[in-house]
């Protein structure tokens, strides 16, 4: 089977109604606060997209996002290999539908001015919230011994600066 593009955007409404899926791809160079973050340009991102009513009549979207992509270790510095995987429920807020009724199974997602969602938009979110907080090989496979880093010296003579609690000391005393 052939992988389409993922739409730029739909209405999600709509598209529950239809029960409508897709799978497909989307443009890596479309995702431009991705790319900031990476060291080589980002591959297409395989995405799923399903549309559907659950048995409260709620509306939403389920999705699942994954790619690899190549950042810099944060240890050595060198390139470094990192699959993104994300799995996603989103559940549009109209005026039947708000944020607080919904279950919080869903995220609540507005509609812009057209009634519709960007979904390129939404699955890079999610791309970058799956990123790793700290992005750093395995210590065995890092050039930087982790056990010979050092990030400053330690002065190990007692200070000759005044204590500012001295005051509250003599407080205490009287």
């Amino acid at each position: 089977m052939q992988k389409v593009r993922i739409p730029i955007s739909v209405d999600p409404v709509k598209s529950a109604g239809k029960q409508l899926s897709y799978v497909g791809l989307v443009p890596g160079k479309s995702m431009t606060r991705l790319q900031e973050l990476l060291v080589e340009p980002c591959a297409d991102v395989d995405a799923e997209l399903e549309f559907d009513q659950d048995a409260q009549n709620i509306k939403h979207m389920k999705g699942h996002a994954t790619v690899s992509v190549t950042v810099a270790c944060e240890r050595c510095g060198e390139p470094m290999d990192v699959a993104l995987v994300s799995n996603f429920v989103y559940a549009p807020v109209t005026k039947r539908q708000t944020a607080t009724d919904m279950p919080s199974d869903y995220e609540a997602i507005e509609l812009d001015e057209l009634g519709e969602i960007q979904l390129h938009r939404i699955i890079e979110d999610e791309l970058i919230l799956a990123m790793p907080v700290v992005v750093k090989h395995d210590e065995r496979e890092c050039r930087v011994d982790s056990n010979a880093m050092q990030w400053g010296e330690i002065d190990d003579a007692p200070s000759d600066k005044e204590n500012p609690f001295a005051v509250l000391q003599e407080l205490k005393r009287k």
